[in-house]
């Protein structure tokens, strides 16, 4: 990120990759996976429930009632036996009793009916038609056992005793009833046992499920919760002084609220960074700015009094030979670039804050360009200007002018000196190349709330090694160069809240570009000139 911009916007939140959805799904999950759970095991305790209903309250009641009017029989049966035996009437006493057997044991076997209708007819609370065709077959047998005995109720005593028949069919009836019942129960009991360890093993897997389930939901979080681990890390990192610390932020892509809080993280980083970076540059620079103004006051003094001396040898000389009026315009020459230095080391010393309003900079840029045209003609350099205005921005006109001509100059001077060699007709294929036309190209573009000048070259380039070095103050690969130029241009637009960088270099040129924060346009003055009186 440029120094002095704003970092660009997080991507959108998209709520699939949120990290609070992630986590949501993940407890929705572990709660659908216990409600089904939960059906599942209701399901088969509701099945063991049936079973144990159909046990207790269908066969127990059944086999109660059954059993009552067994004995009922059994005392009818033992009647008619002795009566048989000893071959005489029955006493008043005797006939009350054995009427009364028979009603009861009629009224029994009705019972016992009963309970099997009220079964059969609600087949769906004891798990269906499967359930109560074991009491079907029960019924086809006691509809006969009931017709049989309310017969007999109906019929005298001792007529009842007296039709054998009868009464053994009613004693077989029974024994075959005693006999299904028993083992429909031994069956039930069994099938009972069954379902009462398969719901066992049905709990314990789902809670075995439930379990891992949970387990890995929780695992979901502790890794969709990882990144703050690292990002932790890298806090704590950046809090002893680990200014270059970055967080790997690969979910900001995805959106996620780990990845955008990665990515602020990082564009805090990078302003700390560069808040260091300045502040170590600018107290670097005031203590070189320092000694540069007590040095450069110390050399300005002499410097201007040789520089007034030279000009009157000059006039006392001139008409001396050829040879010492060219010395004499070697000595005004170094003393000029002396003076220029003196210059550049004040200007480095006692940099003013900007003024700063909002200012065309393509009408300075223009004004600027007709101000060096002769300059750069007379270098033979070929200038392309595509700035096209207005390009409002707030600045001071006159430091943002002399970063631009500093540019300029630069490129200038990487134009010339690359062309310094002399002939190239020995260099083969390159030979076109170092011949080109000197060309400089100044362009302007706007957008994204910034101004960005570029300034292009087609020289021959800057090394790879020195691109990361050329805003250092009191760097450069010139002769007689003093460093100062680009670093000068950097705290200018650094001043300025912007940047400055080298866009391209190679052997096709080297590309400065320089961005702006944009600003509104100021309001139209107010005059009033041509006003009507």
């Amino acid at each position: 990120m440029p120094p002095g911009l704003p970092p660009p916007p997080a991507p959108p939140l998209r709520l699939r990759h949120s990290l609070a959805a992630r986590i949501t799904a993940l407890v929705v999950l572990v709660v659908i996976t216990s409600g089904v759970t939960s059906l599942l095991i209701i399901r088969e305790l509701r099945a063991l429930k049936v079973s144990f209903d159909l046990l207790t309250i269908i066969y127990v009641k059944f086999n109660q009632d059954l059993t009552t009017a067994y004995r009922q029989s059994v005392r009818i049966s033992t009647h008619a036996e002795r009566r048989s035996s000893e071959a005489q009437r029955l006493s008043p006493g005797t006939e009350a009793l054995l009427a009364e057997a028979l009603e009861m044991r009629a009224e029994q076997v009705q019972q016992a009916r009963s309970v099997l209708d009220s079964a059969i007819a609600h087949p769906e609370r004891l798990g269906g038609e499967e359930a109560v065709r074991t009491l079907r077959e029960f019924r086809e047998v006691l509809s006969r056992l009931e017709d049989l005995a309310a017969a007999a109720a109906n019929q005298n005593p001792a007529e009842a005793l007296a039709d054998v028949r009868t009464q053994n069919e009613i004693s077989e009836l029974f024994r075959r009833l005693d006999e299904q019942v028993s083992r429909a129960i031994i069956d039930l009991q069994i099938q009972v046992s069954e379902r009462e360890r398969e719901t066992e093993r049905t709990i314990a897997l789902l809670a075995a499920a439930t379990a891992v389930m949970a387990l890995l939901a929780a695992l979901g979080v502790i890794w969709t919760l990882r990144p703050l681990r690292r990002l932790a890390a890298s806090v704590r990192q950046l809090g002893e002084g680990d200014w270059a610390q970055r967080v790997a932020a690969p979910g900001a892509l995805r959106g996620d609220e780990v990845g955008r809080l990665a990515l602020e993280f990082n564009h805090m980083a990078e302003a700390l960074q560069e808040r260091e970076r300045r502040l170590i540059r600018g107290e670097r620079l005031a203590a070189v700015g320092q000694l540069a103004a007590q040095v450069t006051h110390e050399i300005r003094n002499p410097l201007s009094s040789v520089a007034l001396n030279v000009e009157l040898l000059d006039d006392e000389i001139a008409s001396a030979s050829p040879e010492a009026q060219q010395l004499l315009r070697k000595i005004t020459a170094e003393i000029d670039r002396l003076t220029a230095i003196t210059e550049d080391y004040l200007g480095l010393a006692r940099r003013k804050p900007p003024e700063r309003v909002p200012t065309d900079l393509a009408a300075e840029l223009h004004s600027l360009l007709d101000f060096m045209g002769e300059e750069l003609a007379g270098a033979g350099i070929e200038v392309e200007v595509d700035v096209p205005g207005p390009a409002w921005v707030l600045g001071d006109a006159g430091q943002l002018r002399q970063a631009f001509m500093n540019l300029l100059r630069n490129a200038r001077e990487a134009l010339v000196g690359g062309r310094a060699g002399g002939d190239v007709s020995d260099l083969g294929d390159l030979a076109s190349d170092l011949a080109r036309t000197p060309r400089i190209a100044v362009r302007l573009r706007q957008g994204g709330g910034v101004v960005r000048v570029s300034i292009e070259d087609n020289g021959p380039g800057l090394p790879v090694a020195d691109v990361d070095k050329v805003f250092e103050a009191f760097f450069t690969a010139k002769p007689q160069g003093t460093g100062l130029g680009l670093s000068i241009v950097q705290q200018l637009v650094q001043d300025h809240e912007g940047s400055v960088r080298v866009a391209a270099t190679g052997p096709a040129g080297t590309a400065f570009e320089v961005q702006i924060p944009a600003c509104a346009p100021p309001p139209p003055s107010v005059s009033s000139a041509g006003a009507p009186v």
